[in-house]
């Protein structure tokens, strides 16, 4: 084990002790030794609560899932840091998989300037997001669901803003502040993800806001805070920033912005 590079996986979740259990025994089954594993519970309700190794803040009005990994990624610092960092949801399991975490960690090894890899879903949504047989391919944004960060990275630059109590926006600005850093981000095409969706807002267990006023929330403050922040002009710096040596398929930066500002 001592041999291995040391791994931290940060899970975070809100009133769903069900996906808690669920997501902690995904990891332990993974076959990598040297992980510690911390769940960061947002308001969750005592009731809810499990055994595993966990953090709890009261959240009545939840600061959104920026905040809470920021807050797991504080208390690990407190104690230690690590080679490697997996920001989770709570709903989010690799398929067909059991030694995951080596093979991300192989893809890192492999490619010194790339800070934080994403897991593909075959299902997506999300621009770039579908496996496409490639490997791995450099991106703007991946969708904020399993981030998989270099330690050095995360030691220099942090995780996402938790501003951003929406979530919406805020892997845009961590993009653009590591592409102009020299790191590049990707999607993994031989590691997919089941992605369950739904499990937070809108949903009874979890006392949030509805899903509706979450989307026009998240589009208003994204929106407004990227040319607050970054100018008129902030998607098309933040795209030559990331295209200057790399190439990627889809310009997340202008798409999102466009969708954000539909209102």
């Amino acid at each position: 084990m001592s041999n291995k590079p040391s791994v931290a996986i940060i899970i975070v979740s809100r009133n769903r002790k069900d996906l808690v259990t669920r997501s902690v025994r995904h990891f332990e089954d993974d076959s990598f030794p040297n992980k510690d594993i911390l769940v960061v519970e947002c308001g969750t309700e005592h009731a809810n609560l499990t055994d595993f190794d966990t953090i709890y803040y009261t959240d009545n009005d939840f600061k959104g899932k920026c905040f809470g990994h920021n807050v797991g990624l504080n208390y690990l610092n407190m104690q230690k840091t690590y080679d490697y960092y997996l920001f989770c949801m709570n709903d989010v399991f690799v398929e067909e998989k059991t030694d995951f975490i080596q093979e991300m960690i192989d893809v890192m090894e492999d490619n010194p300037n790339l800070a934080m890899l994403s897991p593909t879903e075959k299902e997506a949504l999300y621009p770039g997001a579908i496996p496409q047989n490639i490997g791995l391919r450099p991106v703007t944004t991946s969708d904020y669901l399993m981030l998989f960060i270099r330690g050095e990275v995360v030691q220099t630059h942090g995780f996402l803003n938790h501003t951003f109590k929406y979530c919406w926006g805020a892997i845009h600005e961590y993009s653009y502040k590591l592409y102009s850093d020299g790191w590049f981000l990707a999607y993994y095409d031989f590691l997919t993800y089941k992605h369950l969706g739904g499990t937070t807002y809108g949903n009874k267990a979890t006392k949030t806001i509805p899903r509706e006023q979450y989307i026009a929330n998240a589009k208003q403050f994204a929106a407004n805070y990227f040319v607050d922040n970054y100018g008129s002009d902030w998607d098309e710096r933040f795209w030559q920033v990331a295209t200057r040596e790399h190439d990627i398929e889809h310009n997340t930066f202008a798409a999102h912005r466009k969708y954000w500002e539909r209102g």
